[in-house]
């Protein structure tokens, strides 16, 4: 895989994983916001690591 559509790939899990974690959290479910918490902020590790191994200069969106 490319790392442009890894990154890709990374970037719309993060935004996914964030959407979920407020629907699960507006409906009140402490369990599943925390995981999903949990996966969302590893997706942002991910995408910092690969903007990182870049060398990229610019902040990525998280």
């Amino acid at each position: 895989m490319k790392k442009s559509s890894n990154l890709q790939n990374l970037q719309f899990a993060q935004a996914m994983l964030r959407e979920m974690r407020q629907t699960a959290q507006a409906d009140g479910e402490s369990l599943l916001t925390y995981l999903l918490e949990m996966a969302y902020l590893e997706a942002s590790d991910r995408v910092r690591a690969t903007w990182a191994s870049r060398g990229n200069n610019a902040k990525p969106d998280t």
